[in-house]
């Protein structure tokens, strides 16, 4: 059990940094009193929001742990839940002021409050003024559910206007603001601004020009936006954190226009990481890259009680302190969303199944507060990245074969850009190889810090500018090791071709044409490698472009290998992808010596293939080159296989806190159209884990329900016996 907090009788700024147990208390709800809410509701006198009980529903929270609470001042309906006179009231609650009541109910109990608002979607608002209504952009059709505002329109001051209400009125320690990500809008204002400040009409798709004005245009009026409302808040609550919804990751088109430097106006940094929407090994990426985003300033990561979001089920224990676990060992705060039911009730079970989970949590905040990432792998994703994939991207092809036996065509993704399988394959293939990895970008800041690194790992970075290539030299040259898998630096900031030869005299090599076949296989002829990974050729998804190498001391460590044919509507291999046929001289993955440090530069794109093949092979290969380059393993290593093993090494003066999450999800066979996410049902437990740890630790303790118990070191190593989901290790330096 976690022990009560004194009631809150004072804002302060302390919690955005000891705050780690959150509920986001997801409570969006329709007022059938109004015509534009209301639909083909078959019963409108359904008593919504009549079972709110803020004393017992905040008492079942602080019960099970939570130390801050998202309670909802205006939801994406528009509605206000307090008695707004310039928003909305919903209707249901006949002037009562349930944020009020909730809030003091809250603080009595030592919980901040967050208020939650809704930007972008206000169904209320579209309905009583559909002048301010978003445009969307032709190939961008608005096909979703929410009514969504133009923030160039005169909904900005009604929204303004309303977040200075809910500042002015209650004692909030936070504003939750949601739905930046909506845009962009084309409207006649929009339309008129964007050709006056761009000299040429608003574009219409990817393809057209201008594409790239128009991420940059609505990026300038989400800046202004959450400026004004940043401004808001520290005229009324300085004290108060403003929290905007980060969801713009690499799964998120950059024409939308958040970015990572909009977080600037950020007190905390939040990210949903919901494992139904992108896996179980999204909670990890989430926590990494919105800590990359804020520069380790406060973040946050919502994870969710519900199997698909938002559908009224229960996640099973162990899923919620996996997902809960690997947030916090990232040194993010948790926020597991929870939704109350249609009356407003709210279901207890989930509070009983997260005091366990919040619980665990508050015994490791002691080894959780003032800690910082040690940096060793570092993963290239700029802003720069995502634009280009806006300009560039594309879907993937559809999947070929027989009905029974569908499979990834020869050429998965046919755009020039393919930066979400990159990403992805690429941090989870490091992940799984249990190095530690961290985001960074072509901010300044982020590029002050990349000397803290041990490699640094680009991954179809199709852009850089002469400030990030000179910054990599430097980096490379002081002893750095580099990892460029896929074409880099062939394009300009707009997509237009362009080889860089700053980048081209770092690495060695010149990108050529790409091969003839679509299915080319990657041979290994490093004896080196050959001792640790397969000889057996890596088949390959996409062309391979050619490496023309320009200076003498290139080394050749894999060649590349034809397909026995080219697949087409008339010749094909058996019924799926051609066998390996004849080798060739033709250079994959080459190396040199730069300085102090090493260079790889790998023309296969072996993020992206680990992401759709999914097996050891591109994994264990990229996770090679990497050690290869950053001259061997991390300072601290887990040895063996466990794979579903996550390693996560913070510092904090002379001690290591070592964080190992493990999953054991349950296997599933695919149905058709139905697709189910992968589930963690069993608490996982792991008869024995080894660390390899630096010859100057002298000591090493492992926490047991809240205490630190010595662990022996011998030889160099400390072993865990008996692991279950979540074991944290100190590890102490000599004098």
């Amino acid at each position: 059990m976690v022990g009560r907090a004194a009631p809150i009788t004072a804002p302060d700024t302390e919690w955005w940094t000891t705050s780690r147990r959150r509920i986001f208390y997801d409570t969006h709800t329709p007022d059938w009193t109004d015509p534009h809410q209301r639909g083909r509701v078959p019963n409108p006198s359904f008593p919504v929001l009549s079972a709110v009980r803020p004393d017992e529903d905040l008492e079942l929270m602080a019960g099970a742990g939570v130390d801050a609470v998202v309670l909802f001042a205006k939801c994406q309906y528009g509605n206000a839940y307090y008695p707004s006179e310039v928003g909305r009231p919903h209707g249901a609650l006949a002037g009562r002021d349930l944020f009020g009541e909730q809030l003091a109910a809250a603080h009595r109990r030592g919980i901040r409050v967050i208020a939650y608002f809704s930007n972008m979607w206000d169904t209320a608002a579209a309905g009583a003024h559909p002048e301010w209504r978003l445009v969307p952009v032709d190939s961008r059709s608005d096909d979703g559910r929410w009514p969504t505002l133009c923030l160039r329109s005169g909904y900005r001051d009604y929204a303004l206007a309303q977040v200075r209400e809910i500042a002015e009125l209650f004692p909030i320690d936070g504003l939750w603001s949601d739905i930046l990500t909506a845009g962009p809008c084309v409207c006649g204002r929009c339309a008129a601004e964007f050709e006056s400040e761009y000299g040429r009409p608003v574009p219409g798709s990817r393809a057209d020009p201008g594409w790239l004005d128009l991420m940059h245009f609505w990026q300038g009026t989400l800046r202004d936006y959450l400026t004004e409302q940043r401004e808001v808040l520290a005229e009324i609550r300085p004290d108060a954190a403003l929290i905007p919804n980060f969801y713009a990751t690499t799964f998120v088109d950059a024409i939308t226009g958040l970015t990572a430097s909009h977080l600037d106006a950020a007190d905390i940094g939040s990210s949903e990481g919901y494992t139904d929407w992108h896996g179980l090994g999204f909670p990890s990426f989430a926590a990494a890259y919105v800590r990359g985003a804020v520069q380790d300033r406060p973040h946050e990561v919502l994870v969710s009680r519900f199997v698909h979001t938002w559908d009224f089920t229960l996640r099973s224990v162990a899923q919620l302190r996996f997902e809960a676990f690997t947030v916090a060992a990232h040194g993010a705060a948790v926020s597991v969303d929870d939704q109350p039911s249609a009356t407003g009730a709210i279901e207890p079970e989930v509070y009983e199944r997260l005091a366990s989970v919040y619980g665990r949590i508050a015994e490791r905040e002691p080894w959780l507060a003032g800690a910082a990432p040690v940096r060793w792998a570092g993963l290239w994703v700029g802003q720069s990245m995502r634009e280009l994939d806006s300009v560039l991207g594309g879907p993937d092809a559809p999947a070929q074969g027989e009905q029974s036996a569908l499979f990834p065509p020869s050429e998965a993704h046919p755009a020039p850009s393919d930066l979400v399988a990159a990403v992805t394959g690429s941090y989870r293939a490091l992940v799984e190889s249990h190095l530690p990895v961290a985001f960074v970008d072509e901010r300044p800041a982020s590029l002050a810090r990349i000397s803290e690194f041990q490699a640094l790992v680009l991954a179809d970075v199709l852009a850089l500018g002469d400030q990030e290539v000179a910054a990599l030299r430097e980096f490379v040259e002081a002893g750095g090791g580099l990892v460029v898998t896929g074409p880099a630096g062939v394009r300009d900031s707009t997509g237009a071709p362009r080889p860089s030869r700053a980048l081209e005299d770092l690495l060695g090599v010149r990108w050529g044409e790409p091969s003839e076949f679509r299915y080319p296989y990657v041979r290994l002829t490093d004896p080196d490698l050959l001792t640790i990974l397969s000889a057996t050729p890596l088949p390959h998804y996409g062309r391979i472009l050619n490496l023309e190498p320009i200076v003498d001391d290139i080394s050749v460590l894999a060649r590349r290998t034809d397909p026995v044919l080219e697949t087409d509507d008339v010749t094909y291999w058996h019924n799926n992808q051609p066998a390996p046929g004849p080798d060739t001289d033709a250079p994959v993955i080459v190396e040199r010596r730069v300085g102090a440090g090493r260079v790889i530069v790998s023309a296969a794109r072996l993020g992206n293939n680990h992401a759709r093949l999914g097996h050891e092979g591109y994994r264990d290969l990229l996770a090679a080159l990497v050690r290869r380059a950053g001259a061997g393993d991390p300072a601290v290593a887990l040895e063996g296989g466990a794979r579903g093993t996550e390693i996560i090494v913070m510092e904090r003066g002379d001690e290591l806190i070592v964080h190992l999450v493990t999953g054991a999800p349950v296997a599933r066979l695919g149905v058709v159209g139905a697709p189910q996410p992968a589930a963690v049902e069993d608490i996982a437990s792991l008869s024995l884990l080894r660390l390899r740890v630096p010859d100057d630790i002298t000591e090493a303790a492992r926490v047991v329900d809240g205490a630190a118990e010595s662990l022996a070191v011998n030889g160099g190593c400390v072993t865990i016996r008996d692991a279950d989901d979540w074991e944290t290790i100190v590890l102490r330096r000599g004098s």
